[in-house]
């Protein structure tokens, strides 16, 4: 047991990590929607930043290197000794539910940068491809193996006091049924674009895109919801 003196420190710690924790993860978005959004801005108008696209680029690189950045500073100020000490029970419950949140807002973020990644498909496969469809045909898988990654709990691996949290056998069953749903949709949506593909081939390489998005969608949905149901008993 910690006595008042301890506990005190502890929570100042916390505090601290918590506070550092928020500007990490800030910076790394405010990186991602820089990005995200000179892309945008690029491809309705590629002359916005100027003839050459350098600006548009540098904009990117370093939208890019902030949310990395802050990705891998976030990981140094992830739950430790103290968070276990001081509210091991209801922070468990409260870190859980929040991943469950946080895997159910990414469809809704993602839904336009798997939109972009169709559209590029499209334009590959017909050949009508233009100069910023190379970049955002990966955009698509990349938001569908994130949520897919969230949901197995294969994200963030090697830090294991989250693992701890996160690993217990309700969170487990929750796991393995929202990958089965996430199954379940990719069979019936792969039987779906090899019939689209016998009509249309291009059209099939640019719903493959959406698939994997539907795929991740399900998984994180059924995840959410399983957590909900477990809320209110």
């Amino acid at each position: 047991m910690m006595d008042d003196q301890e506990r005190r420190e502890a929570l100042a710690r916390e505090e601290r990590r918590i506070r550092r924790q928020r500007l990490c993860i800030l910076l790394s978005m405010v990186g991602l929607c820089s990005a995200v959004g000179a892309v945008i801005v690029w491809m309705e108008s590629p002359r916005a930043f100027g003839s050459g696209g350098w600006l548009t680029w540098l904009i990117i690189g370093l939208g890019l290197l902030a949310m990395i950045v802050g990705a891998l500073l976030a990981q140094r100020f992830l739950p430790n000794d103290d968070t276990m000490k001081l509210t091991i029970g209801s922070y468990r419950d409260r870190v859980q539910r929040q991943r469950a949140h946080s895997m159910a807002i990414i469809p809704a973020s993602g839904a336009y940068l798997t939109f972009l990644s169709v559209k590029a498909g499209w334009g590959l496969a017909s050949g009508t491809a233009g100069g910023t469809d190379y970049l955002s045909v990966g955009l698509g898988p990349i938001v569908a193996g994130l949520m897919l990654l969230m949901v197995a709990g294969l994200d963030n691996r090697r830090d294991k006091r989250m693992k701890r949290l996160l690993d217990d056998e309700l969170t487990l069953s929750f796991r393995h049924r929202a990958l089965a749903t996430a199954l379940g949709v990719a069979v019936v949506g792969m039987v779906g674009v090899f019939a689209l593909g016998l009509w249309r081939p291009a059209a099939a390489v640019a719903a493959l895109p959406a698939l994997l998005y539907l795929t991740g969608t399900a998984a994180v949905l059924r995840y959410y919801l399983l957590d909900r149901e477990a809320d209110r008993g």
